[in-house]
């Protein structure tokens, strides 16, 4: 059986994560460590959160990771206990660390049904969920935090779960900001761990998110296709 013929659609929350400088002035050695710790910390990040290895697979996607999630974990989990927690882990280990091996982040969430065949996850969604990943806005936004990681979530999990403060999210928490990336262009909301405010202090917010929480249009995906391979975080 070909694998277009076994691809079948799934409903997944995808976590994209990506090590900021990955290649700027670090050998193989160090980037080999860096993506181990990343995997680590997740790792981490997810058991304690209670959410088990056999409901997430992950690839590396060279500088970072690609994570799919299996739908019956709840999205407050991630955005709550999984992130606090991935970000208490990398600030600790940068305490530890040298500059060049110090560790920071973005980190991308989207929801959406996926079409997946023995490589993984493929499709519009995954391609959108990397075309904010790669906006040049998140990495300018990380540059200017103190901290090690920058979230950005999409519009669609803003809307249908952290606007509608399920399991006790805060929407202020998160600040919109328009990002483009290879002809995309869409509001999605960000937030820096322990650095409230910094896409105001930026001077994005009123400029270039407008009225972005009473903006109910939806996200345009991309139509290229991207996959990943499976292998459990």
């Amino acid at each position: 059986m070909s694998s277009l013929e076994s691809a079948h659609s799934e409903y997944r929350t995808l976590l994209l994560a990506d090590i900021e400088s990955y290649a700027r002035g670090r050998d193989d050695a160090v980037r080999s460590r860096l993506r181990a710790r990343l995997r680590q910390l997740l790792s981490i990040a997810f058991a304690e959160a209670q959410i088990t290895s056999n409901q997430t697979c992950a690839q590396s996607t060279g500088d970072g990771l690609l994570v799919t999630i299996d739908p019956t974990v709840g999205k407050p989990r991630i955005l709550g206990g999984v992130i606090e927690s991935l970000a208490a882990g990398l600030r600790e280990q940068n305490r530890r660390a040298i500059q060049r091996e110090q560790l920071r982040i973005r980190m991308v969430l989207h929801a959406a049904d996926l079409l997946i065949d023995s490589d993984g996850p493929l499709g519009d969604q995954v391609n959108f969920a990397f075309r904010l990943l790669d906006a040049q806005r998140l990495r300018d936004l990380l540059k200017s935090a103190s901290g090690p990681m920058l979230v950005c979530v999409s519009e669609v999990i803003y809307r249908q779960v952290i606007a509608q403060r399920h399991e006790g999210l805060e929407p202020t928490d998160f600040e919109p900001v328009r990002l483009e990336s290879k002809g995309t262009r869409v509001i999605a909301w960000v937030r820096a761990p322990g650095e409230p405010g910094l896409v105001a202090r930026s001077g994005l917010s009123t400029a270039d998110g407008g009225d972005a929480r009473n903006n109910e249009r939806p996200p345009r995906p991309a139509p290229v296709s991207s996959a990943c391979a499976r292998n459990d975080v």
